[in-house]
């Protein structure tokens, strides 16, 4: 039996998958963050918890600082690392509108940054674009002094994709998640502490055709049509009609990973 590489299996679905952020995408993500600063999140919530007044963050891929405020707001200073233009300034007028100013904003991606040592170091979904996980972990392990935590989206074990993934690519994963994730981990010699979100925010669509290009957007299939019937029948059979819309049992769901760095007690 072969043994699964999962940080070579993260590379492969980061390198088919992965998608520079486009100033449309970029507005998207804006109005969907506006839906999530709304939603309960009990990750951060537990962050928030575990770290003191006084620590440091380094935060990777902040977004438009969903955690940031939040994080800045309970600690002494946060420096974030954003590398998308159209995404520091969301992040810089969401900070003002706060009234912080113990955020500093570094423009660059994870692998060339060269932040300070902090107590803290966080990634929450800021490390889909890193092909290779190893180096963008133990980077994390070496600029902090307590904690990592790292915010990885969690598939469900019946999920629609993970179905049409496995009969088109011949893998379960359509893109990286926390499975691989926890498992590379693990191959890196870190026993990672895992919290799941109890709950998971299904996808609904509104009609058999949104659903359809949902399906053939997450599986990055938007120029083929060799496996239009596949997916058809796939979606009829296992989406959950009712009251006009269509529910699928995929849907948003995070894992959070959190260890102390190698280097320190």
């Amino acid at each position: 039996m072969k043994e699964n590489d999962w940080l070579e299996l993260w590379r492969e679905l980061v390198m088919r998958t992965f998608r520079p952020q486009k100033e449309r995408i970029v507005e998207r993500y804006k109005a969907h963050a506006r839906k999530r600063m709304e939603r309960p999140d009990p990750l951060l919530d537990f962050i928030l918890k575990e770290i003191d007044a006084d620590n440091t963050v380094v935060e990777i891929g902040p977004g438009t600082g969903r955690w940031t405020i939040p994080l800045a707001k309970k600690t002494k200073n946060v420096t974030a690392i954003e590398p998308t233009p159209a995404m520091v300034d969301i992040l810089k007028e969401n900070i003002g509108n706060s009234g912080l100013g113990n955020v500093e904003i570094l423009p660059q991606t994870w692998e060339d940054a060269s932040p300070e040592i902090h107590d803290v170091v966080i990634c929450a979904h800021g490390m889909y674009g890193s092909p290779d996980l190893a180096a963008f972990v133990r980077k994390m392990d070496r600029f902090a002094r307590k904690r990592c935590y790292l915010a990885v989206r969690f598939p469900p074990a019946d999920g629609i994709l993970g179905e049409l993934s496995l009969k088109i690519y011949g893998c379960r994963h359509d893109s990286p998640d926390a499975v691989i994730a926890y498992n590379a981990l693990y191959t890196l010699g870190i026993y990672a502490n895992v919290l799941v979100e109890d709950g998971m925010v299904n996808w609904v669509n509104s009609s058999l055709e949104d659903a359809f290009k949902r399906a053939k957007r997450h599986l990055r299939l938007e120029a083929s049509d060799i496996h239009d019937e596949l997916i058809l029948s796939t979606l009829e059979k296992r989406l959950n009609f009712a009251d006009g819309f269509y529910t699928w049992p995929d849907g948003m769901r995070s894992a959070l990973f959190w260890w102390r760095p190698d280097h320190k007690e």
